[in-house]
Parts: C-alpha cells; sequence; structure tokens
C-alpha cells in the first residue's frame, strides 16, 4: 500500500509540474507609462505584449496566459515595489521590458532572488547579464556595445576624429558615455569634451554652446525621448549642423524621429535592433500594430513581442512555467522571428543577433506616415555583441 501511495504520489506531481504551477501562466510589462520615456514603448508595448500572446492562441498547457502592466513612473522604488507585488503576491512568472536602467537593476536582482524570468528590452545596462548576473535574465534587443560601437565606427568612417559627448546623468548614459570615448580612443580619435545632462532637462542651450565652442567634428548625443527632441530642435536653432558641426545619436526611436520630425534629422545615423520596414514580416507586424495604436511601432514593442511569444514556445518546449526549465528551454529553441536575424542566446542571458544602422529619409523620401528610416548598413550578430568568451559572467 505504501508502494501504491508513493507512486501515485508522484505521478500526482509529475502532472502537477507539467503544467503552470499555479494553473495561469502570468506576465508583467513594466515600463513607464507616464514620464519621459512613455513615448518610447509604455502602452505601445503593453499592447505589443497582448497581441502576441493573441496570436500565441492565448494558452500554454492548457492554461490561460495573462498580461499584467504597471507604471513604474522612471521611479526605481516603485518599480522595485511593484516588481515585489507581482512576484511574491500576484504570481507574475516573468517581467518584461523594464525601462530605464536605473529600474531594472533592482529587478534584476529581485527576479534572481525569487527565481523567476526578466525579459528584458529597453534597459541599456549589461550589468544584469554581466557583473550582476543571476541566470534569470534574458536581455533581448541590445546593449551599448552593439549600438555605440555601431554608430561611432560610422562617424569614423566618413573622417570624423574629434568628438564631443552629451548623456543624460543616469545608469544608461554613464554606460554610453563610456563606450563612446573606449570606441574612439580605440580608433584613435580624440575626445573633446564631455557633459551630462539631468533626466528630464528641457533647456539644453548651455550643454549645446559648450558642445559647439569645442571645436569637436562630431557631437554624439546619447539622449533619448522628449531630451532629444529637444535638444535637436535647439540645435537646429543655434545652427550648428549648418556650421560644419555634425551630430550624431547612438540610437533614435521611431517616436523620437516622430517628435523631431525629418526635416530637423535629415541625414542623421542611428543603430537599431529593429524597425518596422526592415522587411516585409516586420512590416506585417508594424502595420498591424499601427491598426491597434494610430502609429507604427518602435524597437521596443517589437522586441517585447519577440520576447514575450519565445517565452511562451520555451514554456511549451520545457512543459512547465517553472523559471529554470523554461530558460533552458529558451536556449534551445529555434530564435529567428521578424525582430531576431541569427539569433544565439548566451548563457549569461545576452540575446546576439543582427542590428542595423539606419539614415533618417529627407522630406522627400518619405512616402507614408512614419517612414523615417532606411537602412544604411546590416552588422552580422557576432560583430555586433561581443562574444560569450569576453564575457565577466560565466554560468
Amino acid at each position: 500500500m505504501k508502494k501504491l501511495l508513493l507512486a501515485t504520489t508522484m505521478l500526482v506531481a509529475a502532472t502537477m509540474a507539467s503544467h503552470a504551477q499555479d494553473n495561469v501562466v502570468k506576465i508583467g510589462v513594466l515600463n513607464d507609462q507616464s514620464t519621459s520615456f512613455s513615448a518610447l514603448g509604455g502602452t505601445e508595448v503593453v499592447r505589443a505584449a497582448e497581441l502576441a500572446v493573441k496570436d500565441f492562441g492565448g494558452s500554454v498547457l492548457g492554461n490561460p496566459i495573462e498580461i499584467l502592466s504597471a507604471d513604474h513612473q522612471n521611479k526605481p522604488d516603485v518599480g522595485l515595489a511593484l516588481a515585489r507585488q507581482w512576484l511574491e503576491r500576484d504570481g507574475v512568472d516573468a517581467i518584461a521590458d523594464v525601462a530605464n536602467s536605473a529600474v531594472s537593476l533592482g529587478v534584476n536582482t529581485l527576479i534572481g532572488d525569487q527565481k523567476k524570468v526578466g525579459l528584458f528590452v529597453s534597459p541599456l545596462t549589461d550589468r544584469p547579464t554581466e557583473a550582476d548576473c543571476n541566470g534569470h535574465i534574458v536581455a533581448w534587443a541590445y546593449d551599448a556595445y552593439s549600438t555605440v560601437g555601431t554608430t561611432v565606427q560610422a562617424l569614423l568612417a566618413e573622417g570624423g576624429k574629434s568628438f564631443y559627448i552629451l548623456s543624460p546623468d543616469y545608469e544608461a548614459g554613464k554606460v554610453q558615455e563610456s563606450w563612446v570615448e573606449t570606441a574612439v580612443n580605440n580608433a584613435g580619435g580624440e575626445i573633446k569634451g564631455k557633459v551630462r545632462a539631468p533626466l528630464g532637462t528641457t533647456d539644453f542651450s548651455s550643454y549645446l554652446l559648450q558642445a559647439q565652442a569645442s571645436g569637436a567634428q562630431a557631437i554624439v548625443m546619447n539622449l533619448n525621448g522628449p531630451e532629444l527632441v529637444n535638444a535637436m530642435k535647439q540645435a537646429q536653432e543655434f545652427g550648428i549642423i549648418a556650421a560644419g558641426q555634425s551630430i550624431a545619436v547612438t540610437f533614435l526611436h521611431q517616436s523620437d524621429a516622430r517628435a523631431i520630425g525629418v526635416e530637423a534629422l535629415k541625414g542623421v545615423r542611428a543603430s537599431t535592433p529593429w524597425f518596422w520596414k526592415k522587411d516585409a514580416t516586420s512590416e506585417e507586424f508594424g502595420r498591424r500594430m499601427m491598426e491597434i495604436t494610430g502609429n507604427a511601432p518602435g524597437w521596443i514593442a517589437a522586441g517585447t513581442y519577440s520576447a514575450v511569444t519565445a517565452y511562451l514556445k520555451a514554456v511549451e518546449k520545457a512543459g512547465t512555467d517553472e523559471s529554470t526549465a523554461v530558460l533552458k528551454a529558451m536556449r534551445e529553441i529555434e530564435l529567428d522571428d521578424f525582430f531576431v536575424s541569427n539569433g544565439t542566446l548566451y548563457p549569461n542571458g545576452r540575446l546576439a543577433h543582427d542590428m542595423y544602422l539606419l539614415e533618417v529619409n529627407g522630406p522627400d523620401d518619405v512616402k507614408e506616415k512614419d517612414d523615417f528610416f532606411k537602412l544604411a548598413a546590416t552588422v552580422p550578430a557576432d560583430k555586433a555583441f561581443r562574444p560569450y568568451s569576453d564575457s565577466a559572467c560565466k554560468l
């Protein structure tokens, strides 16, 4: 009788393990939906995650899939509190997007402690896959190495030798500044100066005048969102480009180009993990999102759709939503969709894939709404990202 009871207990346990542990798979989208970063992703990212669930069929392993969302308002303490509630009380299995590197650092530690899954798309900092790695974070879209290096190399190839760096004064800005400096120095260029502007800055006059006075051939702006919009408009007012200095941005979002306008950005180059006219399947996704939100999506929304879909495929393959099994399955499934080309998921959680150098269309080249970019170059995955052998995180 004891043997029969033990066998029955083991069978029940095995049956339970083959499904979601609480009969539902919950994914929380945590990002900024009301302040500086909201235009870059915000609710658009939530809609993309919902679309991914719909396209997957709405359930996995016979259990419903639920998307939660919350606004961390760009405040690390708020973001950490929301993530803690989700993981400890609400039964969330994975947290996606996590815009703002400062927010992501605390959430990274919490996810590691709770043994859940992080599908990080927005954060630029590489600490969750390097110095602070815990094996539970997947960094899906980009990092400083892949974005900054691509942009700087393009400027060097065009004859630029001296640079001035304008960055935001928070974690991601410091990372970008460091990578620009490293890339320029490694190529034999010169840094004429650098400055950091506080998050939320609206008047960049003093910073731009410093950059102009430095005599640098190129000004590299590590800004995004409203800060980039304001800085670019003021750069045009000061006639910086007309006076002979070139301006580059380390990366440029769809919403940035929409807000600034191609007249001010014509010819500016930037690197990106994806854009909606990259190929036919990307354009199909872009037009579906346009029907939902009214605008062509940016790469954060596309990357979140891709990451959520891959996560659900991994849950299906693993037969459970237990994080260790799911992460193992994510490294075994084929990673190739409209967002990911030549994808390889490293053991430290970094996803390497092709990156793209874009050039902003001139006004005459814009054929339809949100047609802002054209492809200048494709950087293969093995060139765009550092090899895993160089990683400080060995898992």
